[in-house]
């Protein structure tokens, strides 16, 4: 079966109760981000909390001065809720972003973004992307940030 017929096989007919949910992570109904926090303990970790055909959606938290690798997406854009903590984003061509618990920060795909968590506590940010959320690692010219890590990685 082709993706698309998997899709539209997926749609609803009509109200449905939700079976498809589980009682833990990924899909669960409702997640509480006090107890996801107190189970992962001290950071840097992430906890998948939403995986469909159509997103993920993933808390992160970051320790001061914790990060991620300069990445860019070639299939969607993503965007984050910052939770807690202050957090900067280097983007391609010199852009900085600030922010701070309850922004929600925005990069379309293509843009080569580097998250960096520049307060003095825990950053924790929800992340949503969508599957198969390939990542494509490249260097920050604004950073200087270069490494020998893997070209690609798959979420």
């Amino acid at each position: 079966m082709d993706p698309v017929s998997i899709v539209i096989n997926r749609q609803a007919a009509g109200p449905t109760p939700p079976t498809a949910a589980n009682a833990a992570a990924p899909n669960a109904l409702r997640t509480r981000v006090a107890e996801v926090v107190a189970q992962m303990g001290p950071p840097p970790w992430s906890k998948r909390i939403i995986a469909d055909e159509r997103q993920l959606v993933t808390l992160i938290a970051s320790a001061p001065g914790g990060g991620n690798r300069p990445h860019w997406h070639r299939e969607f854009d993503e965007w984050w809720v910052v939770l807690a903590g202050r957090l900067q984003w280097e983007l391609t061509g010199g852009v900085i972003v600030q922010a701070a618990k309850d922004d929600i920060v925005w990069v379309p795909r293509g843009a080569v973004h580097h998250i960096l968590n520049v307060g003095t506590e825990r950053s924790l940010r929800l992340a949503v992307a969508m599957p198969p959320a390939n990542h494509y690692f490249s260097p920050c010219e604004q950073c200087g940030y270069t490494d020998d890590g893997p070209r690609e990685w798959c979420a």
